[in-house]
């Protein structure tokens, strides 16, 4: 996809249509769709959050197929087609989650409005309900300002369920949909100064289990394998794989186990969360623990004899490759960037950051991608969490212009 100067006209049609709904329609939206819970494991409630988004989807005479999760925890993802866009057709994505991070328990339920009317508070109003609007008014404004351009245009609305949670089913819908994908736009969260996600760290995480043997700590301590112990000495050879000049670091960060303080513990595990910015490194985290639960005490001095009765097993992996910035990406970047340009936003590459996305997913299926291209905010997943809509204006014109020029490159092509 090659950057091309903007058309004045259909920009300027389609920043007044989406001025035109944006009190009037598309805030209220947002409200409505932040004050329907929607925590991932809630599966009712965010059910009822895809609801909302299928009742919209339908006025805007997008076809619905719905993909629900082989194992019932999550709510059905979705896939929304515009009308040009055939079952095996190859075409563009417009990727979001309904889920949040944000139970009922929480009593964090209700959007508002402060700071001169353009911030916008509420449970996933900046992760990633914003974005989800920024979209669907998007496609809105482009029917209604140049309907030819709407009718041609091929593009997939993908909303998911359980991005929140690492994706652990909608991963497979991203495996049936690449190889029918030709770029993806991701409406996570914007960044500071506006600037385009185009890589991602990668996480995993990997559970290691240590199997000892119980015995009565005053009566026969010595005939017991103490689970911890073994644990206490590995630990440090997890976190000794952390390189921060290489973006990997490695946490243990929940250790369970033993069943009393007088009693030599059998059992002990600890979670790790690991991270990594190339698929490389990805692989040579996974080899690293495998081997160090091969040989748990490899190099370790003066270990007990009967701790190496131990039994060790490791569980887990990568949950999300690394988004790496692909070529491919980026000349995706260089064509949306000047209609985002066009109505003042910022362009540029964003500093990389941790945490993960379903572009990670897409790229490593060779799909170029950009993220990062719902409104700017702040505080995701803290209760403070809240949305610039001077920035959703933007982002959502911005958008509707790049798929109607997308549009119109369809027709001549």
């Amino acid at each position: 996809m090659t950057s091309t100067p903007p058309r004045e006209d259909l920009g300027v049609a389609l920043q007044r249509a989406v001025d035109d709904d944006f009190e009037a329609l598309q805030v209220p939206w947002l409200r409505r769709l932040v004050d329907q819970p929607s925590h991932t494991y809630a599966r009712p409630d965010v059910e009822a959050a895809a609801h909302i988004v299928d009742d919209l989807a339908a006025e805007l005479g997008l076809a619905c197929q719905r993909h629900p999760d082989p194992e019932g925890r999550f709510a059905d993802h979705r896939v929304y087609s515009t009308a040009a866009t055939g079952p095996e057709d190859r075409a563009l994505a417009l990727v979001g989650h309904i889920d949040t991070v944000f139970p009922r328990s929480l009593n964090f339920l209700e959007f508002r409005r402060e700071l001169g009317d353009d911030a916008a508070y509420g449970p996933g109003v900046l992760d990633m309900k914003s974005g989800i609007t920024s979209i669907f008014f998007a496609l809105r404004a482009l029917q209604r300002a140049a309907p030819a351009l709407h009718a041609g245009l091929r593009a997939r609305v993908v909303i998911v369920s359980d991005e929140e949670v690492g994706s652990p089913s909608s991963h497979v819908l991203y495996e049936r949909l690449a190889p029918r994908t030709t770029a993806g736009l991701v409406f996570e969260s914007g960044r500071a100064q506006d600037r385009i996600v185009t890589a991602r760290k990668g996480g995993g995480v990997y559970t290691i289990t240590v199997h000892g043997k119980a015995a009565h700590a005053g009566v026969d301590h010595r005939a017991g394998v103490n689970a911890i112990h073994a644990l206490a000495l590995m630990v440090p050879r997890v976190e000794a794989l952390t390189d921060y000049e290489r973006g990997v670091t490695l946490n243990v960060g929940l250790i369970e186990g033993g069943t009393a303080k007088n009693t030599v513990p059998d059992r002990v595990s600890c979670q790790i969360d690991a991270r990594f910015e190339t698929v490389a490194d990805a692989e040579r985290v996974s080899a690293a623990l495998q081997a160090l639960v091969a040989e748990p005490f490899a190099g370790v001095a003066d270990v007990p004899e009967r701790l190496r009765a131990v039994r060790v097993e490791l569980r887990g992996g990568v949950t999300r490759p690394p988004m790496e910035p692909i070529p491919a990406s980026q000349r995706l970047r260089r064509a949306y960037e000047p209609y985002a340009a066009a109505l003042g936003l910022q362009v540029g590459e964003a500093k990389l950051q941790g945490g993960g996305s379903d572009a990670n997913l897409l790229v490593a299926l060779g799909v170029p991608c950009i993220d990062g291209l719902g409104p700017y905010g702040e505080f995701f997943h803290q209760v403070r969490e809240w949305c610039s809509l001077g920035s959703l204006r933007r982002r959502t014109a911005a958008l509707a212009w790049f798929l109607g020029e997308r549009a119109a490159d369809e027709f001549s092509g």
